[in-house]
C-alpha cells in the first residue's frame, strides 16, 4: 500500500517549470532518503507532499486521500513536516514549541490536557530538550533549534513525517541521536519516513529505500543500496574519476602531488 503516491504532476515557479509529468509511488512502512544536487527539487517535492506547495496538475495523494480533500487540521494529523529552518515571529519557550505539535487534536480555545503535557514532556526527553524546556527559542543554537522542531513534528504523533535536511545544523553526536529516534518511530510505530539528506553514508545505514532527484526528474527509487551506488552518485552529481566512493558512500577526493 502506497501512503504517499504522485501522480503526473506539474509545478512550476512562475515562468520556470521544475516537475513535469513527475510520478512516484511510497509505500507503508518506508525511511526514505531523498537525495540528489542542490536544486534538483527535493525541498520542493516535500512541500508539495506537506500540502505547502499546490501543484499546477496532477494529484497528490496522502493515505489513500487527495490531498485537497484534507482541511487544514485533518492533514495535520496524517503529515508532519520539519523545514530547514524556522522564522520566529513571536517569542515562546521550548517546551511551548512542542506543544504547538499537539495543536490539530485541541478544539479553538482548548488548553493542553494531561495527555498533551505527557506528550510534550516524552518528546523532550527523546530529543534531549528536557534541561531546556522552559528556555526561549530565541536563546537556542541552530542545532538545539533543529530538535526542538524534531520534537514538535513527533509530538504530532503522524503516519507521516517529512523532514527538509533535519541534520545540517547538528554535531556528529546529534546527528546519530536523531537518526536513531526516526529509525524507532519507523519500526516501532510503522510511521513513514521521508527525509533530504546530504550525507550518503547516513542515508545507507539508516534508510531502507533512497529516493535520486536530479533537475526535477526522479531518477530512481529503490531499496537505498541499490540507489546509491558508487555508478549512480558518480553519475548524478557529476564526480570525475577523481573522486573515489566507497560501498559504504564515503567520497574522498584523490591527491595528486605536482612534481
Amino acid at each position: 500500500m502506497s501512503q504517499i503516491e504522485l501522480q503526473h504532476i506539474t509545478f512550476g515557479y512562475g515562468k520556470y517549470p521544475l516537475f513535469c509529468d513527475l510520478s512516484v509511488q511510497i509505500a507503508e512502512g518506508e525511511f526514505c532518503a531523498i537525495v540528489g544536487p542542490n536544486g534538483s527539487g527535493k525541498t520542493t517535492l516535500l512541500k508539495c507532499i506537506a500540502g505547502l506547495l499546490s501543484v499546477n496538475s496532477g494529484q497528490v495523494i496522502v493515505n489513500g486521500r487527495v490531498l485537497k480533500d484534507y482541511t487544514t487540521r485533518e492533514l495535520a494529523t496524517q503529515v508532519a513536516y520539519v523545514p530547514q529552518r524556522q522564522e520566529l515571529v513571536f517569542d515562546i519557550s521550548v517546551f511551548d514549541m512542542v506543544m504547538m505539535g499537539r495543536n490539530p487534536y485541541q478544539r479553538q480555545w482548548q488548553l493542553a490536557n494531561s495527555q498533551d503535557d505527557a506528550i510534550v514532556e516524552e518528546m523532550l526527553e527523546k530529543c534531549n530538550l528536557s534541561h531546556l524546556r522552559d528556555r526561549s527559542v530565541n536563546e537556542l543554537s541552530g542545532g538545539e533549534m533543529q530538535r526542538t522542531l524534531i520534537a514538535r513534528a513527533m509530538a504530532q504523533q503522524t503516519p507521516i513525517m517529512l523532514l527538509d535536511e533535519p541534520l545540517s545544523n547538528l554535531d556528529i553526536a546529534h546527528k546519530f541521536e536523531i537518526m536513531d529516534i526516526l529509525q524507532r518511530l519507523n519500526r516501532e510505530r510503522n510511521v513513514l519516513v521521508v527525509i533530504i539528506l546530504h550525507d550518503f553514508p547516513i542515508a545507507l545505514e539508516y534508510a531502507s529505500h533512497a529516493l535520486l532527484m536530479r533537475s526535477g526528474s526522479v531518477l530512481q527509487h529503490d531499496v537505498v543500496k541499490a540507489v546509491l551506488s558508487p555508478e549512480n552518485i558518480r553519475s548524478c552529481f557529476d564526480l570525475s574519476e577523481r573522486f573515489v566512493i566507497s560501498g559504504e558512500g564515503f567520497v574522498t577526493k584523490e591527491v595528486r602531488l605536482e612534481t
